[in-house]
């Protein structure tokens, strides 16, 4: 069973500018959202890479409807 503070993956893009928006707009909400995978995505040569945006578990169900509203909103 998952820990409070275990961190989750609550959306992932391939775009490091989209990744820094949706932390801003989490962290706006209260809610401590770290990037991971960034630094990898700028590499020249390299294709897309995921971005994943994480969360602590307690915060996954409230960050995941602000994301869904967003994207639906």
């Amino acid at each position: 069973m998952p820990k409070p503070d275990d961190i989750l993956t609550v959306y992932t893009t391939d775009n490091a500018t989209e990744a820094e928006v949706v932390r801003a707009a989490l962290h706006g909400e209260g809610i401590k959202c770290e990037v991971g995978g960034e630094g990898q995505a700028g590499l020249a040569g390299i294709g897309s890479m995921e971005i994943q945006l994480l969360v602590r578990v307690e915060d996954f169900d409230r960050a995941r409807a602000l994301l869904e509203r967003h994207h639906h909103g």
